[in-house]
């Protein structure tokens, strides 16, 4: 019987007998592969980077701006006192042009006590007038200038304290709510100036050093608010010097103070002088020419009258209206002679004179605080709203007139005269009907 063998067992046959010649074996013929170890190759995390938050910078809270104004309410009068010269505390009284040192301090003591505050006769003529919130306004004016006793300057810069003045200064050092101001009357050619102390009193030195003592004396005075103006040449008496010899005296009293001013290297002062008139005696001219000669008296520069005063004792007392007052009259104002009774009488008469009011306007841009018709709408939208009353505001200088109805501005504070044109009459014979 033929056997037939399977073809993949032969194969394995085969195979078998071809590794047994050769000396291997079929278990290492067949043994598995090695292993293979493969190392991993570790690869960088990506590092974020974080995105930052937004920072919100907060809106700032703005801070409401407001202009603080000074306010006048009711009727604008102020007294208006006239010193001359003034004495040691040795002599017996004062007059009437005359004061004792020791009674100039105690009244302008009594003064301050009533809540006045002094301000520059300027100021007082252009409306322009603020003293602080309480306060009542007054101006101090000399005639017969300039005497030592009146104003004398100490070699450190300081007035003397023997001087009225140097009293005025060194209160109103210790009472700056109180001010220092004045205004001088000059008469140029009737003295010589006192240069020399003696004492507690003033000599003539020698030779013409009392020139450049008078001229530096007249600077330091405009430099610190002593204002110089006219009071004639000689002094004379005006109803009986003719209309020519009017003019000379004004202009004469005009060129002599600027000399002073020069001869002491301070002509840049003269832009400052003003032109105001107080009449010698308190008399006018006898006739209407004179009187319009001193009203259209123009000075060196060209500048016009600003006003004429007049003086008055006690028993005649009238206080000085503003130029906001009805009926006033810049060419005939009244000035009250200074004593002691006349200064009881205005304390006693205190609550006849306005006080300063403060007012807040706004809010408003902090950029428009100078913008007067910003001003002006504030100043409409306060008084509409009752947040402040009707009158006269000064904002930084600038000058509005407010009613209920309507608020205009009077004048800036870059202009040195009133907006409003003022009453420039005045009578044959200029009087003043008294109205203490």
């Amino acid at each position: 019987m033929n056997r037939h063998h399977h073809p993949i067992s032969a194969a394995i046959t085969s195979l078998t007998l071809i590794l047994a010649l050769t000396g291997c074996s079929v278990a290492n013929a067949i043994a598995p592969l090695p292993k293979v170890t493969v190392t991993a190759t570790a690869t960088d995390t990506p590092t974020t980077t974080p995105i930052p938050t937004p920072t919100t910078t907060p809106t700032p809270t703005e801070i409401p701006f407001y202009l603080t104004a000074t306010v006048w309410t009711g009727n604008l009068q102020a007294p208006l006192l006239l010193y001359h010269e003034f004495v040691p505390n040795d002599v017996e009284k004062s007059t009437a042009t005359k004061t004792r040192l020791e009674d100039f301090g105690n009244q302008i003591q009594k003064l301050y006590d009533a809540g006045f505050s002094l301000v520059s006769l300027q100021s007082w003529l252009d409306g322009s007038f603020v003293v602080p919130e309480g306060r009542k306004p007054l101006v101090i004016t000399l005639d017969d200038g300039l005497f030592a006793n009146q104003l004398y300057i100490n070699a450190d810069g300081t007035p003397n304290t023997d001087s009225g003045l140097g009293v005025l200064w060194s209160f109103s050092q210790s009472h700056p709510d109180f001010g220092f101001s004045a205004a001088i009357f000059m008469i140029m050619g009737d003295k010589y100036y006192a240069d020399v102390q003696a004492g507690d009193r003033f000599i003539l030195g020698e030779g013409n050093a009392w020139m450049d003592k008078f001229g530096q004396t007249i600077a330091w005075g405009i430099d610190h608010g002593v204002m110089p103006y006219n009071h004639t040449y000689q002094h004379v008496e005006l109803d009986i010097t003719k209309n020519a010899d009017i003019v000379d005296q004004l202009r004469q009293n005009d060129y002599a103070l600027r000399n002073f001013l020069e001869r002491v290297g301070r002509s840049d002062l003269v832009p400052r002088l003003g032109n105001m008139l107080a009449l010698p005696f308190g008399i006018w001219p006898a006739t209407q020419s004179g009187i319009q000669i001193l009203q259209n008296y123009k000075d060196p520069e060209g500048r016009p009258m600003q006003a004429i005063f007049e003086a008055y004792n006690y028993a005649e007392a009238t206080w000085t209206p503003s130029v906001f007052s009805p009926g006033y009259n810049r060419f005939n104002l009244p000035r009250d002679t200074a004593s002691n009774a006349m200064v009881d009488l205005i304390v006693q008469n205190k609550d006849n004179f306005p006080a300063a009011q403060a007012c807040q306007l706004g809010p408003l841009p902090e950029s428009d605080q100078a913008n007067t018709s910003v001003i002006q709408t504030a100043i409409e939208n306060a008084i509409s709203t009752d947040a402040c009353p009707a009158g006269v505001y000064n904002v930084d200088g600038n000058v509005f007139v407010a009613s209920a109805d309507k608020v205009e501005l009077f004048k800036t504070k870059s202009d040195p005269t009133a907006a409003t044109p003022t009453t420039t009459s005045s009578p044959i014979l200029p009087s003043i009907t008294p109205t203490p």
